[in-house]
């Protein structure tokens, strides 16, 4: 029982922290066994060791039959099992998400093995295909499948073509600055004497200020049209200068070049003020020296004042970007959308809360009375936004730049 419990904890603690179930109800539900505390947490996967399992079918998303190298997609496996004492098999899936989701009587995907040699997988069965454009753009994704059981031997082999639908920017803003640190909270007063005053509560720290936002980059890009072997038509995009990289994306929609500032850092959270401390207790009758009526309480101590947010910082400058497109398709430069923007301000942070008021000591001849609360800090002021930078456009010779790109060929003449 005891070890069963340390798992039924060790599950728990390992659980999203998206339930306030207090750990003294864990603990009950533990002694009632490891499955309910799982089933509260959201966690309470089926495995599939104890099955037997007689089927398998794979895909990846919400069924996509292709992938974009930068796009994010989870595995999704649906199995018929069946497990001892069970009257007959029945289906089973993973379950869909990110790892807070609840997944209560979902198949766990440490049952499965997945391997790709275009891209990795976490635990939680997403796929991170290859950013590298060029990488699949003949090849494609293939994904292989496994089942892990000590039986049962299902695989599934599965190929996708590369797509581009999910590509609408190409470039990067400025890092953005660092968020303030939040003050420290107040300390509590003391507790008076006997039939003394509580002492006040601390003040709150305020908020450290937010860091600024850093210059968005210098970018150099050229832009034209292309083949592939499976795609008659696309967009593609050389960049060069502070970041590197090569794009391709539909060519009947705008693709935005991004060079603009970092957002400003949030400014910290100003510190709570300190609650006051309570009155101490008045004497007895017996112990008073006038009159036998015994003393009063002392009164409660202020609550402290809490801390102010700190400032938000001043976003980044944008950056430069100078474009060159092919000349014999003017509409790029209508297609390809510069955003060059300064960075948006910092928030300013949160003011930190007042501290209460302490209670009133109690005596034969009287309660003192309650202190008073303190006052909240204020919120931090946002910082200001960062200027714009420079962006230039014209049309040019660009072929040099794509015409040694493998898996891609450029358009022959004019196309419409």
């Amino acid at each position: 029982m005891r070890s069963a419990v340390r798992c039924c904890f060790a599950a728990w603690f390992a659980a999203p922290r998206a339930t306030t179930l207090s750990l003294a109800l864990a603990a009950t539900l533990a002694l009632s066994g490891c499955g309910a505390v799982r089933t509260i947490a959201g966690v309470n996967t089926l495995r599939l060791h104890d099955a037997r399992v007689d089927a398998m079918e794979v895909e990846i998303g919400s069924g996509a039959r292709v992938i974009c190298p930068r796009q994010p997609l989870q595995m999704h496996v649906a199995v018929s099992a069946q497990w001892p004492g069970q009257a007959a098999p029945a289906t089973y899936d993973t379950w869909r998400g990110a790892p807070g989701m609840r997944r209560n009587g979902k198949l766990d995907f440490a049952d499965f093995a997945f391997a790709s040699e275009q891209g990795r997988f976490d635990e939680w069965g997403w796929f991170e295909p290859n950013p590298d454009i060029l990488a699949t753009v003949d090849s494609g994704f293939t994904i292989a499948t496994q089942l892990l059981h000590p039986v049962a031997q299902l695989s599934q082999r599965q190929h996708y073509d590369a797509d581009y639908s999910c590509i609408v920017s190409v470039g990067a803003p400025g890092a953005p600055g660092r968020a303030g640190s939040d003050g420290s909270d107040g300390a509590s007063g003391s507790s008076g004497g006997s039939g003394q005053r509580g002492s006040e509560g601390g003040w709150g720290e305020s908020g450290g200020p937010g860091g600024n936002g850093y210059d968005g980059p210098r970018l150099q890009v050229y832009a034209t049209y292309v083949r592939t072997q499976r795609h008659p038509k696309l967009l593609a995009v050389r960049v060069r200068g502070d970041m590197n990289d090569f794009v391709l994306a539909p060519a009947d929609r705008p693709l935005a070049l991004v060079a603009r500032g970092g957002q400003g850092g949030r400014g910290g959270a100003g510190g709570a003020g300190g609650e006051g401390g309570s009155g101490g207790s008045g004497g007895s009758a017996s112990d008073d020296r006038n009159g036998g009526q015994g003393g009063s309480g002392g009164d409660g101590g202020d609550g402290g004042q809490g801390g102010s947010g700190g400032d938000g910082g001043v976003g980044g400058n944008g950056g430069a970007i100078e474009l060159i497109y092919d000349a014999r398709y003017p509409e790029l430069a209508a297609q390809l959308l510069l955003d060059v923007d300064g960075g948006l301000p910092g928030e300013g942070g949160t003011a930190g809360s007042s501290g209460r008021g302490g209670f009133g000591g109690s005596g034969n001849g009287g309660s003192g009375g309650s202190g008073n609360s303190g006052n909240s800090g204020n919120y931090g002021r946002y910082g200001s936004a960062g200027q714009a930078g420079r962006a230039d456009a014209s049309a040019g010779e660009v072929a040099r730049y794509f015409r040694s790109v493998p898996g891609i060929e450029l358009l022959p003449g004019r196309q419409r």
